[in-house]
């Protein structure tokens, strides 16, 4: 049974740099707005029966991590809410397939991780609020 599976990447510096562009944009129209935080996340359509094994878990967070920066990439957000924030998920549908989508299933049909047939990937954008 095809299932979606999301790996949540950790903000860098530049995302961080990002984020403050985008919140200093957004507090014109948004005057309460205190921050914004990002993060992207890679959501892959595994086809297989079973979900991944360890090694293809870690082949899979080893694809999209950064390798000077260890543990950036989970499986659960980084993005942590409460009963004020927004989050919003920002990216293609799912049902429509990009031409990035392809070139990433390349790479992992090379790295021997044939049960993914599709990855998308999204930005997601966590908007604080003045309590």
């Amino acid at each position: 049974m095809p299932s979606v599976l999301h790996f949540y990447v950790r903000p860098s510096g530049h995302e961080r740099a990002a984020s403050g562009h985008t919140r200093r944009k957004l507090q014109g129209k948004l005057p309460e707005l205190q921050a914004v935080k990002t993060e992207l996340c890679y959501n892959v359509n595994w086809t297989a029966e079973s979900l991944p094994s360890a090694e293809e878990m870690k082949k899979l967070t080893w694809l999209f991590g950064c390798p000077l920066l260890p543990g950036d990439v989970a499986q659960e957000s980084w993005l942590r809410s409460d009963s004020s924030d927004l989050l919003l998920e920002v990216g293609p549908r799912l049902n429509f397939s990009t031409p990035a989508s392809t070139n990433v299933v390349s790479v992992c049909w090379a790295a021997g991780l044939g049960a993914v047939d599709r990855v998308e990937t999204t930005r997601r954008y966590l908007l604080s609020a003045w309590p």
